[in-house]
C-alpha cells in the first residue's frame, strides 16, 4: 500500500489521506483548515484530481468534511462511503460552511471565495453511500478489490474508523476516536485484532493524562464550577463545537437539572448548534447510532442567542450559562463575541471542555496569565483577563495512553501518525517506539508518498 498525507501541514487542519491499493485510489476525508481562509485552507487536491476511485468520510467535523465538494467535483465517478448517520449531517454542515465563506468574501474582500457552490453540495449528496457498521463493503475489482468494514469510533455522532483489506493485508484507520462512552454516543467499538498497518490519530499526544481523573469526575468538577459562578451572580461561557459537543453538553445540563443539581438560571445557545439538534434527533430516530432528543431544548428552556451583545468589556444584559460555538473561540463566532463581554469581570468564567489548538483564540486565552491582556482585533478591544478561565478534560479524543494500548493490541508492522500537532506527534512517536520496538512509526511529510 502507498499512503500520501494530503494535509497542507503536520497539524490538525485540512485532514485528508490518499491510500493506494494497487491501482485503486481511495481518499479518506477531505477537510478544510480552520485557521486558514480561501485556497490556503484546502488539502493537496492537485495530487488527486481526476484520479480517485472511492472516498471514505469518517465524520462530519469540517476539518474532515469541509473541502469534500471540491474533491467530488474533480472526481465525479467516486462514491462517498460513510455511516448512515453521517449522510444526514453532510448537507447541513456544508451549507453552513458555504454561508461562512460568503460572509468572509464580503467582510474581507477575498475574491476566490466561496470555493464551491450549492450545486457542488448537491453533487456530494448524490454521491453519498451509507455503509452498515461491521458489514463488509467491497470497492474496486480483481487485483484491486478492497474490502472495507466500518466500526463505531465514539468521537462524535456518526464517526467511524475502518479496516481495509487488500490481497490479504489489513490496514486499520482510526479516524478521530474516543474509547469511552459519552452521553449521546457509545465509545469506540474497534476490533482488537492484528493489522499490518495502523493509521492513527494523535490529537492528545502532548496532553498529559491527569492521574485518577475520569470523565465523571471532570463533569462533577464542571458542574460545581458552573454553580459557583452562577450563584455568585456571574455568567459562564462554555465554548463548544456546534456539531456533537453542544448536544452532549445539553444532555449533561439536562440530567443535572433533573437531579436538582444545576443552578437556576437562563441557558443560551447559538444558531447552528440549535439547528443541528434537529438533525441529531432525526439521526437518533432513524439510525440508532446515537441517542439524542431535541426535546431537551424545551426541558431546559433554551434561549436562542441572536446577537444581542452589549459593548465589548460590558457584561451581557442577562446573567446565565452561555453554551456557544465555536469550541476554539474562533474569531467572529458567538463564543468569541461573548468572551469580549466576560473577560474583564472577576465574577464571570470561560470554561473550555474540548481540545483547543494553541494557535486559535481559545488556545491563546488558555495561555494568557491572570490579569494579562487579550486582544479582540475585530472589535478594537483589549480585555484584561480577570474572569476565571479553566479547562475541563471532556475531549472527544482518546487519551494518548489509550492510543498506545490500542496499537499494542493491534500489533502492526507499520504505524502512520495523523491528526496531531508536532509536539503530539513527537510524544506518540517516542512512546510507540518504546512500546512496540519492532514496529516502524511514520510521521508523513505532507504530499510525499510512503510505501508500506
Amino acid at each position: 500500500m502507498r499512503l500520501t498525507d494530503l494535509n497542507s501541514g503536520r497539524d490538525i487542519g485540512a485532514n485528508s489521506l490518499l491510500l493506494e491499493f494497487g491501482g485503486h485510489r481511495m481518499v479518506v476525508d477531505c477537510g478544510m483548515h480552520p485557521k486558514h481562509v480561501g485556497k490556503s485552507a484546502l488539502p493537496r487536491l492537485d495530487l488527486v484530481a481526476g484520479k480517485v476511485d472511492s472516498i471514505v468520510l469518517t465524520h462530519c467535523h469540517l476539518d474532515h468534511l469541509g473541502s469534500l465538494p471540491l474533491l467530488v467535483r474533480g472526481n465525479p465517478r467516486a462514491r462517498v462511503l460513510t455511516s448512515a448517520a453521517n449522510t444526514l449531517f453532510v448537507q447541513r454542515l456544508l451549507r453552513n460552511s458555504l454561508s461562512v465563506m460568503g460572509r468572509q468574501k464580503e467582510e474581507q474582500g477575498i475574491a476566490e471565495l466561496p470555493l464551491y457552490t450549492h450545486g457542488d453540495i448537491e453533487r456530494v449528496e448524490a454521491a453519498l453511500s451509507a455503509v452498515p457498521l461491521d458489514n463488509p463493503r467491497r470497492v474496486g475489482s480483481g487485483a484491486d478489490e478492497v474490502e472495507l468494514r466500518f466500526h463505531r469510533a465514539g468521537h462524535v455522532a456518526g464517526a467511524v474508523g475502518f479496516s481495509a483489506t487488500h490481497q490479504g493485508r489489513r490496514v486499520f484507520v482510526t479516524g478521530d476516536v474516543h474509547f469511552s462512552p459519552q452521553r449521546t454516543i457509545p465509545g469506540a467499538e474497534f476490533p482488537r485484532t492484528p493489522a499490518d498497518i495502523l493509521v492513527m490519530e494523535c490529537t492528545r499526544g502532548a496532553t498529559t493524562t491527569i492521574p485518577d481523573a475520569s470523565r465523571g469526575s471532570e463533569e462533577r468538577r464542571l458542574l460545581r464550577a458552573i454553580n459557583r459562578v452562577v450563584d455568585g451572580g456571574g455568567s459562564v461561557l462554555i465554548p463548544a463545537f456546534a456539531f456533537g459537543r453542544m448536544q452532549e453538553l445539553l444532555v449533561f445540563l439536562g440530567e443535572a437539572a433533573d437531579r436538582g443539581e444545576l443552578a437556576d438560571c437562563p441557558i443560551f445557545c447559538s444558531g447552528l448548534g440549535l439547528d443541528l439538534c434537529d438533525y441529531l434527533s432525526e439521526a437518533s430516530r432513524r439510525t440508532r447510532q446515537l441517542a439524542f432528543d431535541r426535546r431537551i431544548l424545551d426541558d431546559l428552556g433554551i434561549i436562542a442567542l441572536r446577537k444581542q451583545y452589549t459593548d465589548p468589556g460590558r457584561k451581557p444584559r442577562e446573567a446565565g450559562i452561555y453554551l456557544l460555538s465555536s469550541g476554539m473561540l474562533v474569531e467572529k463566532t458567538p463564543a468569541w463575541r461573548l468572551a469580549a463581554n466576560l473577560l474583564d469581570h472577576r465574577d464571570c468564567a470561560v470554561f473550555f471542555v474540548g481540545y483547543c489548538d494553541p494557535d486559535t483564540p481559545g488556545g491563546q486565552l488558555i495561555g494568557t496569565p491572570p490579569d494579562g491582556e487579550f486582544e479582540f482585533k475585530g472589535l478594537d478591544h483589549v480585555a484584561r483577563v480577570r474572569c476565571e478561565v479553566e479547562r475541563f478534560h471532556l475531549s472527544g479524543h482518546a487519551d494518548r495512553e489509550e492510543l498506545v494500548a490500542f496499537a499494542k493490541d493491534v500489533g502492526p508492522r507499520d504505524i502512520v501518525l495523523t491528526h496531531g500537532d508536532p509536539p503530539a506527534r513527537d510524544w506518540m512517536r517516542q512512546a510507540l517506539a518504546e512500546a512496540l520496538p519492532g514496529t516502524r512509526v511514520h510521521d508523513p511529510v505532507p504530499g510525499k508518498p510512503i510505501d508500506l
